[in-house]
């Protein structure tokens, strides 16, 4: 018997459709969930080389330089992502609390937030709020790289906007005289003041909690500065006051902390009512794609590092 003969091998061709099909998954990025904006992979610059060379900060009776914990400026990949388009509502919240019977922010009247503020971002939440939210989401909260990259698009400028401070264009305290500038608002009142992906009220409104300690960038040769221990990094500045100074050097300090690439820290546990969250979604793999659910449980590339 010629078993040779015998066997029928499977057509080539099957096998070159199962490739082509992979390979147009492999290829495509599925749409961005409702609610958020697609960053695509690539390389962005991250930090700044800038150097507050008069002391202009430590002049002001600041804790640290202008541009200090901000350099060097170096190059970033990431793969594709996921980012909310705007920071976390009230409404959000308040339907994981009734879902989780997670406890509410200190400033709800019990189970409720305020009236008439469904669409205003939540406040008065620490970071394992912000974290137990992102989690039951099927997100996490930001790193500083997905948040800058997110703030800044792919070339090198200072502000979501463009590189010219603009006071129209964020909700932060506009005058020394008038420290809240317009309170905190609902979200999306500033579309002009989009990134270049489209995320908005990156800067101003409330502070984003970070899913990054606050740590020196590799490479930082700064010598007058403090990294407190287990704080984690807030960044976007928001619409409360940022200290007493003459008006026209109030202005500076403003646009200067408005800045993508600028850093401030805080500790974990603390609820302010000017910090809130945004959240980021992993971009599925082909395998997911073709397979399996990718709505679960979120991934650190590196927990060790993790608050």
């Amino acid at each position: 018997m010629n078993l040779c003969r015998q066997h029928k091998p499977e057509p080539v061709g099957k096998l070159w459709l199962c490739i082509l099909v992979l390979w147009s998954f492999a290829a495509c990025t599925p749409p961005a969930p409702e609610g958020m904006v697609l960053i695509p992979e690539g390389y962005f610059s991250m930090g700044t080389d800038e150097v507050d060379e008069k002391g202009h900060a430590l002049s002001l009776g600041l804790n640290k330089p202008w541009y200090a914990d901000e350099s060097p400026q170096h190059r970033v990949h990431l793969p594709a992502y996921y980012i909310d388009k705007y920071e976390v509502t009230n409404l959000q919240y308040y339907i994981f609390t009734q879902a989780t019977d997670h406890r509410t922010p200190p400033d709800w009247d019990g189970p409720k937030y305020p009236e008439g503020r469904d669409h205003y971002p939540v406040t008065q939440v620490n970071f394992y709020d912000a974290a137990a939210y992102a989690k039951w989401a099927g997100k996490r909260l930001p790193t500083e790289m997905e948040w800058e990259k997110a703030a800044r698009g792919p070339n090198v400028i200072d502000y979501p906007w463009g590189n010219q401070f603009d006071f129209s264009k964020a909700n932060v305290s506009k005058s020394a005289r008038r420290k809240r500038g317009h309170g905190l608002e609902p979200i999306g009142q500033h579309p002009d003041g989009a990134s270049p992906y489209g995320v908005e009220d990156m800067i101003g409104n409330v502070w984003e909690w970070i899913w990054d300690y606050y740590l020196p960038y590799s490479g930082n040769t700064a010598t007058n500065l403090k990294f407190p221990k287990d704080v984690v990094v807030v960044r976007g500045l928001s619409y409360m006051g940022v200290g007493h100074f003459p008006e026209k050097e109030y202005k500076k300090v403003v646009a200067l902390k408005s800045r993508v690439s600028y850093r401030e820290n805080l500790h974990p546990i603390l609820r302010k009512p000017d910090v809130g969250f945004r959240c980021v979604k992993e971009v599925p793999s082909t395998i997911e794609m073709l397979f399996g659910d990718w709505s679960g449980e979120p991934v650190s590339a590196n927990t060790k590092n993790k608050p």
